[in-house]
């Protein structure tokens, strides 16, 4: 029997960058932010299953949020060989800025979840900011890829063997 899709770790994920880029944009408290995240937000959330109204998990939107907020140095040192090509991180978009954070983190610290799993589930967040195939969602599908090869290289290559 096939497992039910449960919407609610794509809906952790958007509230996780929403949350980041609040941060970034008012220099909140990681705290105050993941306060009003439970108990201003989402409140509807469940009331309708789809994906952009599911409940986020409480204990993984704390994870994601605290984990960009921590790992500030140790993510920028990820991003930052993939922004010399492309731009400055701190030049960039706020939201675009918080998604590839918020990505680059799980890349580093999530090694449960598949790289490929959550580069298409941040490609998905881009989507729900940006036109679906825009540059921007390009911009960040390329710059995630070179992060997941580079962080994670067993993945790809274990992955190119097993269809190649």
């Amino acid at each position: 029997m096939p497992k039910e899709y449960d919407p609610r770790p794509a809906a952790t994920r958007l509230a996780a960058v929403q949350a980041v880029y609040e941060l970034d944009m008012m220099e909140a408290d990681v705290d105050d932010v993941l306060a009003s995240f439970s108990t201003e937000r989402w409140l509807t959330a469940d009331d309708e299953n789809d994906q952009e109204m599911a409940r986020p998990k409480p204990e993984l939107l704390k994870d994601l949020v605290r984990g960009v907020s921590l790992h500030r140095a140790q993510i920028d040192a990820a991003l930052s060989p993939e922004m010399i090509q492309n731009r400055d991180i701190d030049g960039m978009e706020i939201v675009l800025r918080a998604i590839l954070k918020t990505a680059t983190y799980e890349l580093l610290e999530r090694k449960n979840v598949p790289s490929r799993t959550l580069l298409m589930a941040y490609v998905s967040v881009a989507d729900a900011f940006f036109d679906t195939d825009g540059p921007q969602s390009k911009l960040i599908s390329g710059i995630l890829n070179a992060i997941a090869r580079r962080v994670r290289p067993d993945e790809f290559t274990a992955a190119q063997e097993a269809n190649g």
